[in-house]
Parts: C-alpha cells; sequence; structure tokens
C-alpha cells in the first residue's frame, strides 16, 4: 500500500504547521496527497477517525465516494473498489454541502462528528468527516487552513494535469502515472503480509487482480470535423469525455492521449469484468445523440498491463488491437491477449526505448 510522507512529530508550533504544509504540497499524486493530509491532521490534533471523500455529480445527484481513512490505532484502511453515499441520503452531508460550513455534530456523552466542506472553484468537492472528542476553537481554524491550502492546491494540480478542452487527465500526467501504477502492481505482487487494518471488510479484497490499459479512438473523426466544422467536432469530444466520467468507476484514469484517442487505466479488474465495462461505455456512445451530428462510434483496443513490461510496450500492444478492430468493421472492442490466441495477431517484439503516438 502507498505511504503518505513522513510527518513531524505532533506539535502545532509555527515550524510544525510549516513542515506539514511543506509535506501536503510535496505530493503530485492525488491519492498520496489526500493520505498525506490526513496523516497530518492525525498528527496535529486528536482524533478517533478521520475520513474524506470526493464529492462527484451525477445524473442521479451529487454523491460522496470515500478516498482515504485514517483512524488513530489502526493506521490507514483501504477503501473498498466502491463506497460512496449519496448527499441527499444524509440530513448532515446535505447541510455542510448546501451552506459551505462547518457542521459539528455529539455522537454520545464524549465523542463528536464534524464535517466540513472542502471547496473549490466551482463549489464542494470534497467532504472531511471527523470522530473526536470536541475540537477546540483553534483545532477548527487549524482544520479549515488546511483544507484551503488541498484546495488550493488541487486547483493548481488540475490547471496543470488536465486537458483544457474535455477536462480530462492529460498526456504528461498518463506519462507520469503509468510508471507509478506498474510500480504499485509489483509491490502488490511482492507482498504477502495483509494490511494493518481492524476493519476486513474495508480490505481491498481484489490487490492481487491486475489493471487494464485501453485505447480508445472515434470512428470516422476527421469526417466529422469535415462535415460539421471543428467546433462540433469538439463538442463530440467533450461529450465523449463526459461520457467517461460519467460510466467509468471512480478509481479509473481517464486521460485525453491526443486529438480523438483516450486512454482508460481500470482498476483492479478481472478480465471478464474488464470486457463487460468497456463494451458498456461503446454501448453507451452507440447509442447518445450527438447534437447536430447524431450517432458517433468508437472503437477500443485493451490489454492486461504486467509489470514485466514496459510502458511502451503495453502502449504498443493495446494500440495493434485497436488497430485490429478499426480494420475489421469498427464499434468494437478488441483484446490483444484474445487476438494472439486467435491467431488472429501475431506477438511483435518492441525496445525499451520504442517511441508510439
Amino acid at each position: 500500500m502507498s505511504k503518505p510522507q513522513p510527518l513531524p512529530p505532533k506539535q502545532s508550533t509555527p515550524t510544525g504547521v510549516l513542515q506539514s504544509v511543506a509535506a501536503i504540497t510535496g505530493q503530485r499524486d492525488r491519492d498520496l496527497l489526500a493520505k498525506t493530509l490526513l496523516a497530518t491532521l492525525t498528527e496535529l490534533i486528536h482524533n478517533s477517525r478521520i475520513t474524506m471523500y470526493r464529492v462527484l455529480g451525477n445524473d442521479e445527484g451529487a454523491e460522496a465516494v470515500l478516498t482515504a481513512e485514517v483512524c488513530a490505532q489502526d493506521g490507514f484502511v483501504s477503501p473498498p473498489s466502491v463506497t460512496s453515499i449519496k448527499i441527499a441520503s444524509r440530513a448532515d452531508f446535505t447541510w455542510v454541502w448546501n451552506h459551505h460550513k462547518e457542521l459539528l455534530q455529539p455522537l454520545d456523552t464524549r465523542y463528536f462528528l464534524s464535517i466540513y466542506p472542502i471547496v473549490g472553484q466551482h463549489g464542494v468537492v470534497g467532504l472531511l468527516e471527523t470522530v473526536s472528542e470536541a475540537h477546540s476553537e483553534m483545532d477548527r481554524h487549524l482544520i479549515t487552513s488546511f483544507l484551503r491550502v488541498y484546495s488550493n492546491y488541487l486547483t493548481l494540480l488540475d490547471e496543470s494535469e488536465t486537458d483544457t478542452l474535455t477536462g480530462l487527465l492529460n498526456r504528461r500526467t498518463f506519462d507520469n502515472n503509468i510508471e507509478r501504477i506498474i510500480a504499485d502492481r509489483s509491490k502488490s505482487d511482492e507482498n504477502d503480509d495483509p494490511p494493518l487494518t481492524h476493519h476486513p471488510a474495508r480490505r481491498m479484497d481484489h490487490h492481487d487482480l491486475p489493471h487494464w490499459l485501453a485505447i480508445i479512438d472515434i470512428d470516422h473523426f476527421k469526417r466529422i470535423n469535415d462535415e460539421f466544422g471543428h467546433l462540433y467536432g469538439d463538442e463530440v469530444l467533450i461529450l465523449l469525455s463526459r461520457n467517461m466520467q460519467r460510466i467509468f468507476r471512480q478509481h479509473d484514469k481517464l486521460f485525453r492521449f491526443g486529438g480523438e484517442e483516450f486512454i482508460v487505466v481500470l482498476d483492479r479488474t478481472d478480465e471478464e469484468n474488464a470486457k463487460a465495462v468497456l463494451s458498456r461505455f461503446r454501448e453507451a456512445i452507440e447509442n447518445y445523440d450527438f447534437p447536430q451530428i447524431g450517432k458517433v462510434t468508437i472503437s477500443i483496443g485493451f490489454v492486461q498491463m504486467d509489470k514485466a513490461d514496459v510502458p511502451s510496450v503495453m502502449i504498443g500492444r493495446a494500440d495493434q488491437a485497436l488497430y485490429y478492430a478499426k480494420e475489421h468493421g469498427r464499434n468494437q472492442v478488441c483484446f490483444y491477449e484474445d487476438l494472439i490466441v486467435s491467431g488472429k495477431l501475431s506477438v511483435e517484439h518492441y525496445s525499451d526505448d520504442v517511441q508510439l503516438f
């Protein structure tokens, strides 16, 4: 399991606070950033449990998706593959969401539940929930100040890591993340010890399953630009990206790789589910009515991510599967390993320094 950076001893002195801020802003990975913030607050303030949620909007209303959690005695707890709470299902979440203010309420005669909004440029982007004995006014100010630092830093990351047109992660972020994902896969394979937690229900029981890399390409995109103009072509890219954000899971990584090509790194799952989710996305796009244009289809090639392969090899194999899909009718999902086994593709060997795209 990835660990946040080491933190200074528990202290709320100016030096200790500055060291904590340095630890937070030293992270560029969003998951580690969230863990580092929680570890920082745990070091500075006594909490029995502290939980962070990312707020996402969808067709059925906003939901809070568990990002990270730390308990005073257990250490970090791995979130399950899907843990989300509808904002409307909890009165306290709804109040914080609507008022953009923190809420403190008693749980019993000793402990209190506190909920803080994480406010970004476009409203509440997250929630921080703590269970502890009552915070002092200084603790409250410390928490809100760190959340402002966290929110401001997220804004900077968004500006540098996302594609300006679609809002998806950009090519540079893909290059930076792919190595870490492979490294995390290798560590998981080599570590036989269970995570340190007293909450077995929250352990990711699929930690030994692989990631999957898929390349998505819009069929006949040049024709769309030629017939309708680049403004409508851009609208197709934007609407496709919104569907990606709606259909894929919170922990899947979505990238605009360039032009009409996109990459999805599916979080750990089995082969059957990887095929199912990619096929479901293809069908969703096929059935989507794009304004002025009508129907648009996509082709997808994907591959299992293997720690023994360098990124360029995995991308090359996924691209082979994509090319096969486009050369054999388009509007389909092709799995590289299936094509190899069936003899439709032959294995190609790549050098470590091969450059693709």
